[in-house]
């Protein structure tokens, strides 16, 4: 089952660059034909709309050149632009150009399972091409999967226009994604600072890659006995992860040690679990998945029992899941034969901050019509935000209403 990966803007292109060396590693990956082709290239589309970016991953032999799709204007920082698209003739074709290479990787592929798309909620190119392709991959190819791997930029960040952005994004993602895969720079960057001084763009890119390369990489539990990896681990991840429609969002904590024990690992990772709201109330997990690489010498099985309690206690998993939790596990890891790494996804209530403080800030400037002529000026319309503002707060009823039953529950053992 073969997974195609769609790059798009300037982020979506700089996470894919260390996401593609470290699957480059994986002996599954090279053996396989899930993420490659015989020949060895890539099955990815690389799309921008300023080729700065797109001219670095030209210099190397692992992608096609015809998968690669650029412009020669940017977007603005503006999702009304990314979306639509330039009105001058002959600059609006990567749309088309993108949908074409699309089908043409697509029918290399001896069966085809989804896409997963790597972009930004903020920037023009990442939210609103990324909006439009995500509507139209789905419109073009509805039974396959669709996964999106979406940055949300510093809540502190330069672009006036970032919450307009992130929301209208979010609001197509929820309408047409199986899961979506957020990562918040601000928490990469809060991590990273306990360990360094100053920290660049490079090392969270990194960081973002190895956390997604360790849910979406081959793992020994979904491989067939015969050796062979089918490439399921994105799709089980959607099945494990998103049973629920309103309840779609995936966060990942992710740790890679040496010379620690599995159990220590895992007390370090939960560092940096946000657990309780303002009000000291815990969040909530609908599900869990645990992804364990570099258990070289099987002693994973053996603390296995204790991780899984802990991370249920940590994570408060919702008691109407009767299975919580799911396991994979791979002998090897990308870091090195002396190393191990911990990956936790999760569809978490504690995304809700995020959406809540989303919502209102951009409803603020919304009311006040701040900086609204300039998606106005691109074809954007009061539709596409209060379509936008309902959407976005279903989503936030939705993870309420799942914590809800929680306290119902609890209430009634009471």
């Amino acid at each position: 089952m073969s997974t195609v990966f769609l790059h798009v803007g300037q982020c979506g292109n700089q996470v894919g660059i260390p996401f593609w060396k470290r699957a480059a590693k994986d002996e599954n990956v090279k053996n396989g034909r899930t993420f490659l082709h015989e020949d060895g290239t890539q099955r990815s589309l690389h799309i921008d709309s300023e080729p700065k970016v797109i001219a670095k991953i030209n210099k190397t032999n692992t992608v096609r050149k015809k998968n690669l799709v650029f412009g020669r204007r940017g977007r603005g920082t503006n999702w009304a632009l990314g979306y639509n698209g330039l009105l001058k003739k002959g600059e609006d074709h990567i749309v088309e150009d993108t949908m074409e290479m699309l089908r043409k990787e697509i029918e290399r592929c001896d069966s085809y399972s989804g896409c997963v798309l790597m972009h930004s909620l903020s920037g023009g190119t990442g939210s609103g091409l990324g909006s439009r392709l995500c509507e139209m991959v789905r419109d073009e190819y509805p039974m396959s999967h669709l996964v999106s791997c979406s940055f949300a930029p510093c809540q502190s960040g330069e672009s006036p226009l970032q919450h307009y952005n992130s929301l209208l994004t979010l609001a197509y993602l929820n309408r047409y994604t199986d899961c979506n895969i957020l990562t918040h720079n601000d928490l990469i960057l809060e991590r990273l600072q306990k360990k360094m001084e100053t920290v660049s763009f490079n090392q969270m890119n990194e960081n973002i890659a190895a956390a997604l390369c360790g849910v979406t990489l081959p793992t020994d539990t979904l491989t067939t006995k015969c050796g062979a990896s089918i490439g399921m681990e994105p799709w089980e991840m959607v099945r494990s992860l998103c049973p629920h429609p309103g309840n779609k969002i995936v966060q990942i904590n992710h740790i890679a040690r040496s010379k620690l024990s599995w159990e220590a690992m895992m007390s370090q990772l939960l560092l940096n679990l946000h657990r309780y709201d303002k009000d000291g109330k815990p969040y909530r997990s609908l599900s869990t998945l645990i992804v364990a690489r570099g258990d070289s010498t099987d002693s994973f099985h053996s603390a296995m029992k204790t991780l899984e309690k802990k991370v249920k206690n940590a994570y408060s998993c919702v008691p109407w899941n009767p299975y919580p939790i799911d396991i994979w596990t791979a002998r090897n890891n990308l870091s090195g034969s002396k190393s191990a790494s911990l990956s936790v996804a999760s569809n978490h209530s504690s995304v809700v901050d995020y959406l809540d403080f989303l919502l209102s800030r951009s409803q603020t400037m919304y009311k006040a019509g701040a900086y609204l002529h300039w998606y106005w000026r691109y074809g954007a319309t009061e539709d596409d935000f209060n379509g936008a503002f309902e959407e976005i707060a279903s989503v936030v009823d939705s993870y309420k209403e799942a914590g809800h039953i929680f306290i119902q529950d609890q209430t009634h053992k009471g």
